[in-house]
């Protein structure tokens, strides 16, 4: 397999479709160029973690092209089109970081929630007996 950062003239060549082939290159420098920036943000506890999502869009859409040539009996210049199913790879890749905040609290207390016709209240629950040091 040839290494990402080599430079090579791949216009001429037979190309395989797979993982390792030269046609994903820029994709799978992407991908690892966002692995590394995740690791190190989370190593640096910028962030408790993170997720990298890849998505690949694959079309074949049809393609045409045009050759001029000579016949050879007339020498009349012809043009040929050939119809052909280009490759088309579009990847995206997305990070997300998690960073966390929380607070956290509660309120609670012996009171009834009650609308008194213009607002919420919260009313104490009155008990059975009064007590002594309460006043009517």
């Amino acid at each position: 397999m040839v290494k990402v950062s080599e430079n090579v003239d791949l216009s001429k060549k037979v190309l395989d479709i797979d993982i390792e082939s030269a046609i994903f290159n820029g994709m799978l420098f992407d991908l690892n160029s966002e692995i590394l920036r995740c690791i190190q943000r989370v190593f640096n506890e910028e962030f408790e973690g993170g997720e990298i999502a890849l998505k690949l869009n694959i079309e074949l859409p049809t393609a045409y092209e045009s050759f001029k040539r000579t016949d050879e009996t007339t020498g009349e210049v012809l043009e040929d089109t050939f119809k052909y199913r280009k490759p088309f790879f579009e990847h995206k890749i997305t990070t997300t970081l998690k960073k966390q905040f929380k607070k956290d609290g509660q309120y609670t207390d012996r009171r009834e929630v009650q609308y008194d016709g213009e607002k919420f209240i919260a009313v104490p629950v009155k008990e059975a007996q009064l007590s002594m040091f309460e006043q009517q």
